[in-house]
């Protein structure tokens, strides 16, 4: 090899090493590699719905940064959060909040929450449809606000949230009943619920590239809905500390005395009970994925520590009671979400479930 072929091969080389070790901003500098990116999908229990203020830009969505997501989000800290959960979403919405991400993005998803199937139901509906106002637990009568509530409204609403979860109403009793052998392993008869459920946890494993039988991530943390309410025991369910405004004339009640709003004992039961089905087919669709080999999804039961509302006043310091406002009642949107320790109880959960799915 003569001397010139030398310098020539040396120069190339040169060349080839300077382009690699290049500062970053100059030509031929490498590309700084995109970070991991953590995805927040869900409705307003994902967003943070009742702790304004927002954040810029979330318009409608109302995403609160006392949401669980932005607390995981702040612990992990080198993870990029693609914030895109919305109050109001149903199980279809979510889905196309996957849809709307460029595959750039969910190649480098490493972990990604939801809570769905609240508006499908939908539970604002539901409690909308049943509230009346009680003077005390003990008190046989109850009071629905005109305009607002009444007992067809809320047999109408329970019976459609029960159908939806695969449950029928008892005719005698009014309990929420479901078939025998619906919340078994493996889903043979779905309900319609567990259904679209299934289609968005599928979904989102398929977008994000997990592959059957290989536990390596993305992981899908399915994070349940917490319990709304503790047993009302014999009487009705007090649903605010609070009194309420003014409701109409209180002779159709029987008193002058301050009324408070409540589910009647028949109808907190039923409410209960759909509150419990949500729960258990939301953990039935994540097992039976689990068990057809996608060990991505984890489970995130949120209810260690986290304090339903105490049917006996009305209260929590984890979810607010029902909030209303004006001379004739509106129910504002915060009720029965959680309130911002409610948020960091949730967080908690998620944070738990990612350190075992991790191990």
């Amino acid at each position: 090899m003569n001397r010139g072929t030398v310098l020539v091969r040396a120069a190339i080389l040169f060349a080839l090493v300077a382009t690699v070790v290049a500062p970053a901003g100059e030509s031929g500098a490498l590309k700084t590699p995109p970070k991991s990116v953590y995805l927040a999908l869900g409705d307003s229990y994902s967003a943070g719905e009742g702790l304004g203020p927002f954040l810029p830009g979330s318009g409608l969505c109302d995403r609160s940064p006392n949401s669980y997501p932005e607390i995981v989000a702040r612990h992990f800290g080198d993870l990029q959060l693609k914030f895109l959960a919305c109050s109001g979403a149903t199980i279809a919405q979510i889905d196309q909040q996957v849809s709307s991400l460029p595959s750039r993005t969910l190649r480098h998803v490493e972990i990604t929450t939801v809570t769905a199937g609240g508006n499908d139901l939908p539970f604002f509906g539901l409690i909308t449809a049943c509230v009346g106002a009680v003077t005390a637990t003990s008190s046989p009568t109850i009071k629905y606000l005109t305009g607002v509530s009444g007992p067809t409204l809320c047999a109408n609403a329970i019976s459609g949230a029960a159908h939806l979860l695969g449950a029928d109403i008892n005719p005698v009793t009014g309990d929420v009943t479901i078939p025998v052998g619906a919340l078994t392993f493996p889903l043979s008869e779905p309900s319609p619920f567990e259904t679209r459920l299934s289609t968005l946890y599928l979904h989102v494993l398929h977008s994000e590239g997990a592959v059957k039988n290989r536990e390596a991530g993305p992981r899908l943390l399915v994070v349940q809905y917490p319990s709304l309410t503790n047993s009302p025991g014999s009487g009705a369910c007090l649903l605010s500390a609070t009194p309420l405004p003014s409701v109409g004339p209180t002779t159709t009640i029987g008193t002058s005395a301050p009324l408070y709003p409540a589910f009647k004992n028949a109808n907190a039961y039923a409410l209960g009970d759909i509150n419990s089905y949500v729960q258990l087919e939301t953990s039935v669709v994540a097992e039976t994925l689990r068990r057809d080999g996608y060990l991505d999804v984890t489970l995130v039961p949120p209810d260690v520590g986290f304090a339903p509302l105490n049917c006996a006043s009305g209260t929590s310091p984890d979810i607010n009671g029902l909030i209303l406002a004006g001379a004739v009642p509106a129910i504002e949107s915060g009720s029965f979400h959680p309130t911002a320790v409610g948020q960091v109880a949730l967080a908690s959960s998620v944070l738990a479930a990612w350190r075992r799915a991790t191990r």
